[in-house]
């Protein structure tokens, strides 16, 4: 088992993955660049990891070309030059852990995996990632799967039914020692296969990833409905933190 004690005096980093098209969202530019209550998705993304006590840096991967609008969306920020991702999320991920890995004294020593278009990201998710990495050599967010689950073949013909108590769907951001999601993803450079996240990367190298309780506001912007949906909850979010105050 590893060290908890060690764990807390981790360097971390976010690596916020925001190199996509977003073709499906239906928008005039790259969804992570469109406004929510009057912020860009992506600074959204940023906020929680930049406000964060023990997030020692934050390291954006934009899509080539998307510089201005990186500039324009992160404004006032104190962030890094963006790194330009690939042709694929994997890519881009393998690009963004490199440029860290080249940091020498400063490289982290974790690393925060997340996609730009999660835009509410609860601050508890990444205190219990972080606290993963005493247990496990990394950790994900997941929610419990409520609708019954079908494997179908290439004609939509019902194969199997999966067990839905162990399902889980799972979220972002995904928490790993640097070295370790560094090495998985180099050794999967070179295949043929797209892996789905980087927990799929790290189990294909052996790596014991926990899951833990993810949370409904980690919700993903995929399609044009769920700007709705994240207007919404950008306002509930100003309203409950007004409440606070």
């Amino acid at each position: 088992m590893r060290n908890t004690v060690a764990q807390e005096t981790l360097r971390t980093a976010a690596l916020v993955v925001a190199a996509g098209s977003g073709a499906r969202a239906g928008a005039h530019l790259p969804k992570q660049y469109v406004e929510v209550a009057g912020k860009p998705l992506l600074r959204h993304a940023l906020e929680p990891f930049m406000r964060h006590a023990r997030v020692d840096m934050v390291q954006v991967v934009v899509g080539s070309g998307q510089e201005e609008l990186f500039a324009q969306a992160t404004q006032g920020l104190e962030l890094p030059a963006p790194v330009i991702g690939g042709a694929t999320r994997q890519q881009s991920v393998l690009n963004g852990l490199r440029a860290l890995a080249t940091l020498g004294e400063r490289a982290p020593e974790a690393v925060l995996i997340h996609d730009a278009a999660r835009p509410f990201l609860p601050t508890a998710i990444i205190d219990a990632l972080l606290a993963t990495l005493g247990e496990a050599d990394g950790g994900l967010p997941a929610l419990e799967v409520v609708d019954t689950i079908k494997r179908v073949d290439e004609h939509g013909i019902i194969v199997e039914t999966p067990p839905r108590a162990s399902l889980r769907a799972a979220q972002t951001p995904q928490a790993f020692r640097m070295r370790e999601i560094l090495s998985a993803h180099e050794a999967v450079a070179g295949l043929q296969v797209e892996f789905s996240d980087d927990a799929q990367v790290a189990e294909h190298a052996g790596m014991k990833v926990k899951a833990i309780m993810g949370a409904a506001q980690l919700r993903k912007i995929t399609h044009a409905e769920d700007f709705r949906w994240a207007a919404e909850m950008a306002a509930k979010l100003a309203g409950d933190a007004d409440t606070d105050t």
